[in-house]
């Protein structure tokens, strides 16, 4: 610095002279949300932004002021949820469910809403040809009919529809309490509308509850009599199928056991005989089968007789004395022979007996097994009788189940009409007011602090809006990101707004200047360009349209140059609209143009300029032609002259756009710096410019962005500085 002191900077690290940005220490850009981006945007658009708010916020009392005040009355009402019952079969539920619950009270609520109940409370307050009603809602009647509607129902149409435009019906979660509100100019209409509403709405509850009843009575008397007379066809048929196919049956008891018709029965009664006749026949035979198989004397039926017992007593008598008489005589003697005799006639009489018992043994199983066979065959013929029975039975079943069903219904249709008549005198209202609306006292509208709150957040709203749309899509430069990313070219340096032009060197003067800084690292950018690091010898500069500030650009890159020592001067060639001998304050009398038109020589066309190292030659006279001028050899050898003189000349060309000066000078030129104002130009300008001195073989150094605010800037706003 030329005044000796160092600057001291208070937060960061100094400024990239590449135009590099960083997050603050603080972390103000996290997660992709660049604060400081944000505020550089608010605070560019700054302007517009209070216009914004201020133009809502008198919108806001506008409104207030010019509202016509209104009133709003508001009324309670409980609705308890009340299901329809017309076959009874609804109560079965134990609770409705929630999603029920709210669909039933949202009913209730479109109801109250609906037109029928709003035609109920014009008609009870009167209010078709009211005027008075009309004139305190600031309203008038048509004067003429609308459509094909008739003057008298266009001005009903009027009615009902204030009525419903006003009218309010909110239900709060959680609750079965309906508030029903109006809004009215005046306070006792609203409260008189607020209370007819309810009193209509139960009044119109009462009388679709009696509707209901009456529709319900009438609706089972026709169902009961039509159930009966099914029931009665039903019955007939199946008692005249009955007997037609000879079907009996025998008992509710039976026909619960499975059995319905005599025959059915009987072979039921069968099967069981046939049980017991097998069980004894088995047994039987098995008896018969043990007799058999052993010698009688051994079977139990023999030994069990008592009159085989008492015979065996008495022959085992006869036969010891048979024994004793046979030790004494001999067998034909008259005493042994006759009681050989008796032993004899006792045994014929036991071999009868066990012939006997045989032949019962026998006959009891001839007969088990004979009653047996008789019962099979009688089972197999009712086995087929009770088959072609059952095919019948099937559809005698199928009447009497139909008849049956009819039944059940019948008795229930009877049971719910004898309850709907025992309750059509009974009216149950699930409705019940909880508060009657009273006179309000302060009006509902204009709320003024809500009107100022809702204009406040607009005009936050509308400015939010207004900054997203100019930042993210008006088409010029915003950023240094904007010049590398959509220019695709480098930095040199971004000079920040000040007053203006003619001010630069008072600017560039100020110690404290972040100008002379901006222009400083400027330098210093030229410096790094080079290989050797050293400073091109002539530096173009140019700018897709005019404004942009390259002459200002121009004239602070020379007095920073100065600093160093360096001689510089600076020609002005923009031979349509000098600039420079207005920044420099100098006489413009005679310069480049005499000088390129060879009128006179180049010691006449310096000037000095003022500043220290600094001189300039203006454009003179501007000719009829710049174009010939400057693509003349004349060019080449001034700037050759000007290059043995100074350490550095620096040349203000015209703009690229629309003429052929730039990319000639440009041509000649060592360097070019390519001055794009920020905020200001469209993009595609500033492409094609850089493409006609690309075109020319230009040697672009980088861009100048300008007109940058130190806050504004990404590429001095992390930096805030002061010297000590």
């Amino acid at each position: 610095m030329n005044d000796g002191m160092s600057p001291k900077w208070e937060r960061g690290d100094q400024p990239s002279d590449t135009g590099d940005t960083f997050d603050s220490p603080g972390g103000l850009q996290q997660n992709g949300l660049d604060i400081r981006a944000i505020l550089r945007s608010i605070k560019r658009c700054r302007y517009e932004i209070i216009a914004i708010i201020v133009f809502c916020l008198i919108a806001g009392v506008l409104i207030s002021v010019l509202s016509t005040p209104k009133y709003f009355a508001k009324s309670t009402i409980q609705i308890d949820q009340e299901a329809a019952k017309v076959l009874g079969t609804e109560d079965s539920d134990a609770a409705a469910s929630v999603k029920d619950s709210s669909r039933f009270l949202q009913t209730q609520a479109g109801i109250l809403r609906g037109r029928s109940i709003t035609i109920a409370v014009a008609e009870d307050l009167k209010l078709f040809n009211n005027q008075k009603f009309m004139d305190d809602s600031r309203k008038t009647f048509p004067d003429s009919a609308e459509g094909s509607l008739s003057l008298q129902e266009t001005r009903r149409e009027q009615v009902i529809d204030f009525l419903q435009d006003n009218l309010s019906v909110s239900l709060p979660i959680d609750t079965t309490i309906l508030t029903i509100g109006f809004l009215h100019p005046d306070a006792e209409w609203a409260a008189d509308i607020a209370n007819s509403y309810s009193q209509n709405f139960i009044r119109s509850n009462l009388e679709r509850k009696f509707d209901t009843t009456a529709y319900a009575r009438g609706y089972l008397k026709e169902q009961l009599a039509l159930a009966q007379a099914n029931l009665s066809a039903a019955e007939r048929a199946a008692v005249e199928y009955a007997r037609q196919a000879g079907i009996i049956e025998t008992g509710a008891s039976d026909r619960e056991n499975g059995t319905t018709s005599l025959t059915t029965s009987s072979l039921v009664d069968l099967n069981r005989a046939y049980s017991a006749a097998a069980s004894r026949r088995i047994a039987a035979e098995a008896k018969w089968n043990n007799f058999r198989s052993r010698p009688e004397r051994s079977q139990t039926q023999v030994l069990n007789n008592l009159a085989v017992q008492r015979l065996l007593e008495e022959q085992a008598k006869l036969e010891a004395t048979y024994q004793a008489e046979l030790e004494r005589r001999k067998a034909q003697f008259p005493t042994v022979r006759q009681t050989k005799a008796q032993i004899d006639e006792l045994q014929s009489q036991i071999n009868q007996i066990t012939q006997n018992i045989r032949s019962s043994v026998e006959n009891e199983y001839r007969t088990a097994l004979a009653e047996e066979r008789k019962l099979a065959n009688q089972i197999e013929v009712l086995k087929s009788q009770t088959l072609d029975q059952q095919s019948k039975s099937v559809r005698l079943t199928i009447l009497q189940r139909e008849a049956e069903t009819k039944r059940r219904l019948y008795d229930i249709l009877l049971q719910r009409f004898n309850e709907v008549n025992a309750e059509s005198g009974i009216q149950t209202n699930n409705v019940t007011i909880v508060d009657e609306a009273s006179t309000p006292i302060r009006p509902e509208t204009p709320n003024i602090p809500l009107n100022m709150t809702l204009a406040l957040f607009a005009g936050l709203f509308l400015s939010t809006a207004f900054v997203f749309v100019r930042e993210n899509f008006l088409d010029t430069i915003q950023s240094v990101e904007d010049v590398r990313n959509l220019l695709g070219e480098s930095v040199i340096g971004v000079i920040p707004e000040f007053s203006k032009d003619s001010d630069i060197g008072l600017e560039m003067a100020a110690a404290s200047s972040i100008v002379s800084e901006a222009f400083n690292s400027v330098r210093t950018s030229l410096t790094l360009s080079s290989r050797d690091g050293s400073l091109p010898k002539t530096i173009l500069f140019t700018s897709a349209v005019p404004s942009e500030g390259k002459s200002s650009s121009c004239a602070g890159t020379a007095i920073a140059l100065s600093k160093l020592g360096k001689k510089v001067v600076i020609m002005d060639l923009d031979l349509r609209r000098p600039n420079v001998h207005s920044l420099l304050g100098i006489e413009n009398s005679v310069g480049s143009a005499d000088l390129l038109a060879s009128k006179i020589g180049i010691e006449e066309a310096i000037r000095p300029s003022g500043y220290e190292g600094i001189s300039a030659i203006t454009t003179g006279h501007i000719p009829p032609d710049p174009s010939a001028l400057l693509s003349s050899y004349v060019l080449n050898k001034v700037l050759k002259e000007l290059m043995n003189r100074f350490d550095v000349v620096l040349i203000d060309a015209p703009p690229t756009i629309g003429l052929a000066d730039a990319p000639l000078i440009a041509a000649t030129a060592e360097s070019c710096i390519f001055v794009v104002k920020h905020s200001s130009t469209n993009i595609s300008a500033i492409k094609h410019g850089l493409e006609r001195l690309k075109a020319a073989k230009a040697s672009i150094v980088g861009v100048l962005l300008t007109n940058h605010t130190l806050d504004t800037s990404s590429y001095y706003g992390n930096y805030n500085y002061t010297y000590k």
